[in-house]
């Protein structure tokens, strides 16, 4: 028989705001409301909660502040949806100036590792005896592959996953950690660096780049609501399909 446990009641000794954008949270780490759900309307969870509604705005602005929350202007308040605006592609550059449609994606390798490396348990923030799941794939446009990645991941959280890859190949993975595993991807830091092309990488792109040959190296660590990490990936492009872009206002 299972019980289920209440949840924690809050910290009395904290300002009434936070003590709210503590349960908020939980809700969201709990799944209560999942990514891209709208959350109701600040008057009905003033009430629910028994504040004011400005009490219940500075709550949720907490949130919004946090990226676990964004406002769409003449439509509410939702949970993010981190992965919509995540994706490497950002990075590339594309023959016709603009592409729409979702790129391919090859899956070249899918393993467990027992025993992680020291770097990989350090970004995974792993202890010694966790494993990780390691996946090697391509991403292409037409055939042209634009894109090469190394993904580590927690695998007591993404073993679904491992299965799922074994017969799926999806053009996004953001969602499918959703929908399979019920991990909700909520920040993404990004670091770019000049790096060599490993040579297992090289021969994989149309004009084929010599393993140790100058690329654009992107590292990213992602983490769930809750701040914990949930993925750490390095993607390689070459010189001439890099770009990036950035509007400072």
């Amino acid at each position: 028989m299972t019980t289920t446990l209440p949840p924690p009641a809050p910290d009395a000794r904290l300002p009434r705001h936070i003590q709210v954008r503590d349960e908020l949270m939980r809700r969201v780490t709990d799944r209560i409301w999942k990514a891209g759900e709208a959350l109701p309307g600040e008057a009905r969870l003033a009430e629910e909660f028994g504040i004011a509604v400005g009490t219940m705005r500075k709550a949720i602005q907490a949130l919004v502040h946090e990226g676990v929350f964004e406002r769409i202007h003449g439509k509410g308040t939702f949970v993010t949806r981190a992965f919509e605006r995540a994706s490497m592609l950002r990075f590339v550059r594309f023959r016709d100036g603009g592409q729409k449609t979702l790129p391919e994606a090859r899956v070249l390798a899918l393993q467990t590792v027992d025993t992680p490396d020291a770097e990989v348990r350090d970004k995974l923030q792993l202890a010694k005896n966790r494993k990780a799941l390691y996946l090697h794939r391509t991403r292409a446009y037409d055939g042209e592959v634009v894109l090469a990645e190394h993904i580590w991941l927690p695998l007591d959280r993404f073993a679904k996953l491992q299965r799922y890859l074994q017969k799926e190949s999806p053009p996004l993975l953001y969602p499918v950690y959703d929908a399979v595993c019920g991990v909700v991807v909520a920040r993404a830091v990004d670091e770019l660096s000049m790096g060599q092309m490993p040579a297992e990488d090289g021969a994989l792109f149309r004009n084929a780049v010599m393993g140790g040959s100058p690329c654009m190296r992107i590292e990213r660590t992602m983490q769930d609501h809750a701040g914990a990490v949930v993925e750490w990936r390095v993607s390689f492009v070459p010189p001439g399909l890099f770009r990036y872009t950035a509007e400072i206002r």
